[in-house]
């Protein structure tokens, strides 16, 4: 009689992490496209959504996380395209799909032609960090690609007249929607990129669906992009939206409003930031100057002055007094040796004495007027190279010739025009008066 064969025993627990591994360890079931109609729909307060893709004959649990509370769900009986990888949910013992996208089923064969535009166009260099253009920080002249009459060209337009009134805008029509719009779009954008004094173009459309973005995932416009000298801003549909022309612009901006942001730096912000570059660079020379200025305040205070006459003043007394002692002191050695023949030789000795003290007495108020004077004449010297100091720093402002009427002309790159027959006729420069500044045109 034959042996029952030895059973293996498996908790359920233990069963289920084998399939998960089996299931999460096959390279087949990740990134895979699946085809079925949506029902049970639910959307949780996260923003995560689950629902079941079922056909006729079976059914997957979807589970789509940070989907999006404002995102439109799917409706039930809808027919999608859901992309994912297997997993297993152990706690119930379930396998599902975790889903990172979904399209409407009749555009799936569009989902494929992207991935392999995009792979095609990748290897081909044009998404490279390393051919794309940095935009000017503060640009004077941009280009705006768009259609003529749509909601995100009135959205880019009310940002930059809020944000930057001194920009110059150009609209360079097209359509943005259709078989028809690469080649407008690829038209539009050459003439953007040969405009004169253009600086920045940006590339924009409002929202939708994956058919009405379509025509930015064309071969020929991505290639013409890359190609344009001009740094490129896409801002084309909702942040969740990405089209070929998004990877090979310049720089993407998730909505037309945030491309019009990153162009234009605040006027405010611009000017906040000038007042400050002045305060920084003026501020060591004026300091220097008031200092300089409180410097000769005090050696122009008349105290100094009243010190020093004091001071010679009290000189002049310690003189006399010391002279008028010699003197007794000579009169006395007189008086008790006139008998040892001393008082003639003290008589002698003491007056050469006596009439150097009587000069340097007479002389002391012409050296006081000659001290002084020569004090008053070394402060006036300062005073007036101080003055000096001054009016060359005033002059090197570079808003003191706005102040006397005179104006300062820039070209399209930012430098000064010294020679007007340097610029040739239809340049376009800007004009920088005592308040405000214009455009003009040079006519020859």
């Amino acid at each position: 009689m034959d042996q029952p064969a030895e059973r293996t025993e498996l908790t359920v627990s233990e069963l289920t992490r084998w399939v998960k591994q089996l299931i999460e360890g096959e390279p087949r079931l990740e990134h895979v496209w699946v085809r079925g109609e949506a029902s049970n729909v639910r959307l949780a307060g996260s923003g995560h959504l689950y629902f079941t893709l079922k056909d006729s004959q079976a059914q997957l649990r979807i589970a789509y996380f940070r989907f999006g509370k404002k995102r439109k769900p799917p409706a039930d009986g809808e027919a999608l395209m859901v992309h994912g990888d297997v997993r297993v949910y152990e706690a119930r013992g379930e396998y599902q799909l975790i889903a990172d996208d979904l399209i409407k089923a009749g555009v799936g064969d569009l989902a494929a032609q992207f991935e392999e535009l995009k792979k095609k166009l990748a290897a081909a260099g044009l998404f490279d960090p390393e051919r794309k253009v940095g935009r000017p920080r503060v640009p004077k002249k941009i280009a705006v690609v768009t259609g003529r009459a749509t909601a995100a060209l009135q959205d880019v337009l009310n940002v930059l007249r809020r944000r930057a009134p001194y920009l110059e805008v150009v609209l360079f029509p097209a359509s943005v929607q259709g078989e028809g719009a690469p080649p407008e779009l690829i038209a539009a954008l050459k003439a953007a990129d040969a405009c004169p004094g253009i600086e920045v173009i940006l590339l924009i459309r409002g929202g939708g669906s994956i058919e009405d973005l379509w025509c930015f995932n064309d071969e020929k416009l991505a290639r013409v992009l890359a190609e344009i000298e001009r740094p490129v801003i896409s801002g084309i549909g909702h942040e969740i939206d990405f089209t070929i022309a998004d990877f090979v612009a310049d720089e993407r901006a998730p909505t037309p409003s945030a491309a019009a942001e990153l162009v234009a730096p605040d006027a405010a912000e611009l000017a906040a930031g000038l007042n400050n570059l002045a305060q920084r660079v003026l501020r060591g020379p004026l300091m220097r100057l008031s200092e300089a200025r409180a410097g000769l305040d005090r050696l122009f205070d008349r105290r100094v002055v009243r010190d020093v006459r004091g001071r010679l003043a009290d000189g002049l007394q310690d003189l006399d007094l010391a002279s008028q002692r010699l003197v007794d002191a000579a009169v006395g050695a007189v008086l008790l040796d006139e008998e040892g023949g001393l008082g003639e030789y003290v008589r002698r000795l003491s007056e050469p004495v006596a009439r150097r003290l009587e000069d340097a007495t007479h002389d002391l108020p012409r050296s006081e007027h000659d001290l002084v004077r020569g004090l008053r004449i070394g402060l006036e010297a300062r005073r007036t190279a101080l003055s000096a100091r001054e009016r060359e720093l005033k002059a090197s402002d570079p808003r003191a010739p706005k102040k006397r009427g005179f104006a300062l002309v820039w070209d399209k790159d930012g430098q000064l025009v010294r020679d007007a027959d340097s610029i040739p006729a239809g340049t376009h420069l800007r004009v920088e008066v005592q308040k405000g500044e214009m455009d003009v045109t040079k006519d020859k």
